[in-house]
């Protein structure tokens, strides 16, 4: 057997890891194992939890949604897939078709709700306004924090336990590189397998069954599944800030491999600490909305309301 064949079986292989060559059966088992393992040792969810699986029709979500699918339905466990619509021309609306056939495809319970029902507005809309205004953020921050709260409160809505998402290694390798260069310590102790730091009612707990999953992984896994997905990323995302760190990262990762995984092997070795010092106290909620809040207003309604939209 030659350093260019399956380890396991001696195949041709599809992808090179750091342990070896994989071929396409050998590979597809051994991502559903690495994705199944997680859910066991982090205690992602039980049988008990009804699942919200936050899609939006890309590989990652793709990926995710058909492993804990197939899981649930092992456990006649319930599950339904959030997708939202922020808006965004020419990709959306794509990325949310793929998403409605898929989960048509499986039998699964699909839901989308949108920017435009929920706030008036668009996001393509709300930057005009935000440009006109000079408030001071971008449009990947104002789309996290909105997105961020549409998941939620539907989530909570529909009857969700568990929201799961399809975060992967490099996503958390590049949210910690964030945190710890723009000095967000508190803000890393909510990362992990299991989002956040302090439990709430208000908070439908977020968990990340692909976070040991490359990119590369998940991208290859949807192409052997032959998943409709549109591999291309938000036209937007080239100016953030995220881009700019993934990029860099990238380039580390190319010439000294491992390095995301290292990121992430030394962010668990420090989380429980960092969770027990951040973990005290109770969190209030907002004065206008009522969701948890460590201020008297929430991003979200402080946000909107320097922008001149009347949320609530």
């Amino acid at each position: 057997m030659t350093r260019d064949t399956c380890i396991i079986c001696g195949k041709t292989p599809v992808i090179e890891l750091q342990q070896g060559h994989l071929c396409r059966d050998c590979f597809i088992r051994y991502l559903q194992r690495k994705v199944y393992k997680t859910i066991r040792k982090h205690r992602l969810f039980s049988r008990d939890d009804v699942l919200c699986v936050a899609c939006s029709g890309g590989k990652d979500s793709l990926t995710v949604l058909h492993l804990v699918d197939k899981l649930a339905k092992k456990r006649k466990q319930k599950l339904f897939a959030l997708g939202v619509d922020e808006g965004v021309k020419g990709y959306r609306e794509k990325q949310l078709e793929h998403m409605r056939y898929f989960c048509e495809k499986h039998g699964i319970d699909c839901v989308i709700v949108s920017f435009k029902h929920e706030f008036g507005h668009t996001i393509e809309e709300m930057m005009k306004i935000v440009r006109k205004k000079r408030v001071g953020i971008s449009q990947c921050a104002l789309c996290g924090i909105l997105r961020r709260r549409l998941l939620n409160k539907y989530a909570k809505k529909l009857g969700a336990t568990r929201i799961v998402v399809g975060h992967n290694l490099d996503d958390e390798a590049q949210t910690g590189l964030m945190n710890m260069f723009k000095g967000g310590i508190e803000l890393a102790a909510r990362m992990g397998p299991t989002t956040g730091a302090v439990k709430h009612p208000g908070f439908v707990p977020r968990v990340k069954p692909l976070y040991f999953c490359s990119e590369k992984e998940t991208t290859l896994y949807t192409k052997l599944l032959k998943f409709r997905v549109l591999y291309q990323r938000c036209p937007y995302r080239k100016y953030s800030y995220r881009a700019y760190i993934a990029k860099h990262l990238d380039e580390i990762d190319r010439d000294y491999k491992g390095t995301k995984t290292s990121i992430i092997q030394n962010l668990l070795s420090i989380l429980p600490l960092l969770k027990k010092q951040y973990s005290g106290g109770k969190i209030p909620e907002c004065r206008h909305c009522g969701e948890p809040s460590k201020h008297g207003v929430c991003v979200v309604c402080d946000t909107l309301s320097k922008v001149g939209i009347n949320y609530v």
